[in-house]
């Protein structure tokens, strides 16, 4: 596991590119303006930031958090979240640059879709069977029983990853005992966030977050379905990966492939788990599977 020396992040995603790797994320140090890359040959000596985005020339004002940049057909494709200038809410825009190092360019103008509350955190799946993008409906709108939850929802893509198509479909919400930690909170809260998705075998797996990012509870999680809009089972391995003598505040990660073709996932940790807040680190790991009684099995190592 390579623990890095990026700090003042959160959501980090890494994109391997002609033999370079690049790595964007929530930047606490340009919180207000939009998004940086950081580029990096061997996944553990990283430059300083470059920004990439400049978010806030568009509809954004604030709130620019968990960027996701896919390469597709020939572009860089980056999904973003920022608080909407005229709704005065969350909301998951779109942009697209011709090289990983920017600049990104909102590609709408607008948000992607408004569906009348807070949305955050997207994340594509390209599939055989067509595009998915993963979002979270956001707390900050969303009462389950009057207690504010965080739920992922799944749609469709256009090709070029733009506009949803069709329903959007509810896929996890927080059910599991260590997910009601943020229960203590005042005002109590939910979270399921975060997410990301590929392929392994023939069943469709995601890595979510569960409770309060900004503590040493947050953590990853995993569930398996069938087809990219479930049902959706979470494992009883659950969490992946929480709170231990090193990593404090696991959460919100993206996979990615490395030079030699290995599995790995990008993460972020408190940077100060004796004071838990926006500042994380950036950490990355290796990822295996295995089956037991039907149910996979994860290992972040």
């Amino acid at each position: 596991m390579i623990i890095t020396d990026m700090t003042k992040i959160g959501d980090p995603q890494v994109v391997l590119y002609e033999g370079k790797y690049y790595c964007y994320a929530t930047n606490c140090d340009h919180y207000s303006t939009g998004f940086c890359v950081w580029v990096s040959d061997d996944l553990e000596h990283w430059s300083e930031s470059i920004p990439c985005f400049d978010a806030i020339s568009y509809w954004g004002k604030s709130h620019f958090w968990a960027p996701e940049v896919v390469y597709h057909n020939g572009k860089f494709i980056m999904h973003y979240t920022a608080m909407s200038r005229e709704l005065n809410s969350l909301r998951l825009g779109v942009a697209i640059s011709d090289s990983p190092t920017g600049p990104f360019v909102d590609a709408l103008g607008k948000p992607m879709f408004d569906l009348g509350y807070a949305t955050i955190d997207g994340s594509v799946l390209i599939d055989e069977t067509g595009n998915y993008f993963y979002y979270s409906r956001d707390c900050s709108e969303n009462f389950v029983n009057d207690i504010r939850t965080s739920q992922i929802y799944c749609v469709k893509l256009s090709d070029d990853l733009t506009t949803p198509i069709g329903e959007h479909v509810l896929v996890t919400t927080p059910t599991l005992d260590f997910e009601t930690v943020s229960l203590n909170m005042n005002p109590p809260h939910l979270w399921n966030e975060g997410p990301c998705v590929m392929k392994v075998g023939d069943k469709y797996v995601m890595n979510y977050s569960a409770n309060c990012y900004a503590t040493n509870d947050y953590a990853i999680c995993v569930a398996t379905a069938d087809n990219p809009f479930g049902p959706w089972t979470k494992s009883v391995n659950n969490p992946v990966l929480s709170c231990n003598k090193t990593l404090f505040g696991s959460g919100h990660n993206a996979f990615f492939r490395d030079k030699e073709g290995n599995l790995l996932t990008s993460f972020h940790i408190q940077t100060n788990p004796d004071a838990p807040s926006g500042d994380r680190r950036t950490v990355i790991g290796k990822v295996t599977y295995s089956n037991k009684n039907n149910d996979i099995f994860e290992t972040i190592e």
